[in-house]
């Protein structure tokens, strides 16, 4: 980029052009070489009135810009539009930088041309942690205006920074009612730009008495949504029609018809199909190809949130594993057992495991993951931790979860689709509707184990049951009186081989990680990988199926020298 130079000296022109490339490109011994051969150099300013240090906050290197400091750089220059380096550190988002910045004599309450302070430029970018770290260090009142009077929820919903916005949301942080210059609440401006789920959230709040507010211009929500024809506003549309004439008292709620729809959805296709089949005296198998290839291509076709404006969690995968369990231990026990009922093994195993398969799998239904819902606190001095403590250490052993507003430390993480932090993380569970984290994911992994055990008992069970009702038949004879008259109990035989091969994987794999102190999401902690021999790997799998400490720690494990949640090491 050419510099236009308000310098006199051609030379020192190059030097400062040469200085300002050298930033961009984080040519950090560069810097220090021309700052050396000309300390004048942090003092010019080049296009639109920038200074280097400008430069250097917009590109956010931190040794950069402590160079530049340690120059004699003006901390508080302006550009032409009256924009400090503090004011492009927040809109560049990074907190250590903002606090050295202000250690080094910033001023916060300067405002450029529009009346915007650091906090709205913070809001520009969608920088929650500079937004939290202004609220700690200077109380900021995070409702102030700008000179178009719009706020920082006004400008954090006209960029579509859904973080900035839900923690905007949050504490009483924002006015929803508050009018910019042109009478857009922010709901009018997220409508606008297409943004849904914004709107949705806010719409839930105001109520749908907001849908006949006009801005100055005399536009509804709804007129404002139907001028452009992004993808969002084609979305949001039908939904504020749906409002519109809806009487003011009505409740804004999520798709709850659909979520059930979803959740009950294959337990009940199945139930129709074998209710069907069971009137056929042949060619059962085709009314279940027909049902089972419905399902697969829905399922294709979904994600891990229902295709709606609230972006509700899928519950279809919840009611799809639970629906295969509830119908194998159906016909298991209306079909297959009465066949097998005297072999002795066949009778243990199927009046202890099923029952415990069935258990286990409510027990995590109602079980806290480990969910973190405060701030870690400071052991120095007991008090909760702040943006302000993580920045005056360089590799902080906390973060902040912009979500939750809180600090954590490193063993914690945080589910978008749970909307919770957790403690010791190993995954969403698309089958469970919750997280497998450190208080659930033991009983996790008795839940596999257990369904490997039932899925292998089931076939079994099959197994036994074609053998005393085909008896003397040959194997095809066999097959196409299956596949004719016993389609229920054959396509469940095959759905639970599939089950218990992926059920099988899935117990290698968390055999391997949990054995080694990780988990899914939390790996080892450098690349030296730590050798076990077999027998302590067993016994460490052991130890954590009961919840018991590993007698075989792993050095390079993350919660090695970790305490309980919230507690600082």
């Amino acid at each position: 980029m050419t510099e236009k130079m308000q310098a006199n000296s051609g030379t020192q022109a190059a030097a400062f052009d040469m200085l300002m490339s050298s930033i961009g490109s984080l040519l950090t011994p560069v810097v220090q070489q021309l700052i050396n051969s000309d300390p004048g150099l942090v003092h010019l300013k080049g296009w639109h009135g920038m200074t280097a240090l400008h430069r250097a906050c917009l590109i956010g290197d931190y040794n950069i810009i402590l160079m530049l400091i340690q120059a004699n750089s003006d901390v508080n220059a302006l550009t032409d539009f009256n924009e400090t380096p503090l004011h492009y550190a927040s809109k560049r988002g990074i907190p250590t930088i903002v606090h050295l910045l202000l250690q080094c004599g910033a001023k916060y309450e300067m405002k450029d041309d529009h009346g915007r302070r650091a906090l709205h430029h913070a809001a520009e970018s969608g920088a929650v942690q500079v937004f939290r770290y202004f609220e700690d260090a200077f109380q900021v009142n995070t409702r102030e205006l700008d000179n178009n009077s719009m706020s920082p929820l006004h400008i954090a919903c006209s960029h579509g920074h859904v973080e900035l916005f839900l923690y905007l949301m949050m504490k009483g942080r924002s006015d929803l009612r508050q009018e910019d210059s042109e009478g857009n609440l922010a709901i009018h401006i997220a409508a606008k730009a297409g943004f849904g789920n914004m709107t949705w959230q806010m719409l839930k709040i105001l109520g749908v008495s907001v849908l006949k507010k006009r801005n100055k211009a005399g536009y509804t929500m709804l007129d404002l949504v139907q001028q452009n024809d992004r993808h969002g506003n084609r979305e949001l549309a039908p939904v504020l029609k749906h409002y519109a004439d809806k009487p003011e008292h009505t409740k804004v709620d999520g798709p709850v018809y659909t979520w059930y729809f979803l959740l009950l959805y294959p337990a009940v296709l199945y139930t129709v199909l074998i209710t069907i089949i069971q009137q056929l005296s042949s060619y059962q198998y085709v009314v279940l190809l027909v049902g089972m290839l419905q399902v697969w291509i829905q399922m294709k076709g979904l994600s891990h949130r229902i295709p709606d404006i609230s972006r509700w969690p899928n519950p279809f995968f919840t009611g799809f594993f639970y629906g295969g369990i509830l119908h194998t231990t159906i016909c298991y026990f209306w079909l297959l057992f009465p066949k097998g009922y005297t072999n002795l093994l066949v009778l243990l195993l199927s009046v202890t495991l099923c029952p415990m398969l069935h258990v286990v799998f409510f027990r995590l239904l109602l079980t806290d993951p480990a969910s973190v819902a405060s701030t870690a606190f400071n052991p120095r001095t007991g008090k909760p931790l702040t943006i302000i403590d993580l920045c005056m250490t360089r590799n902080p052993q906390y973060r902040f979860c912009t979500y939750c507003d809180i600090i954590t430390s490193l063993n914690v993480k945080h589910c978008k689709l749970c909307d919770k932090c957790y403690y010791r993380m190993d995954h969403h569970c698309l089958y469970l509707l919750k997280c497998v984290a450190g208080d659930n994911h033991p009983r996790f992994v008795w839940l596999i184990i257990l369904g490997f055990c039932n899925m292998v008992c089931y076939c079994i069970g099959f197994c036994i049951y074609v053998y005393m009702l085909y008896w003397g038949q040959s194997m095809a004879d066999t097959f196409t009186s299956l596949i004719h008259h016993e389609a229920w109990p054959m396509s469940l035989f095959f759905l639970n081989t599939c089950s218990a091969a992926w059920c099988a994987s899935l117990i290698h794999y968390q055999f391997d990680v949990v054995t080694r102190e990780c988990t899914s999401y939390f790996s080892e902690t450098n690349d030296t990988y730590f050798k076990m021999t077999r027998m302590q790997k067993v016994e460490n799998f052991v130890h954590f199926l009961l919840s018991k400490p590993l007698p075989h720690k792993n050095p390079s494990s993350p919660f090695g020298n970790q305490k309980a949640v919230g507690e600082i090491v």
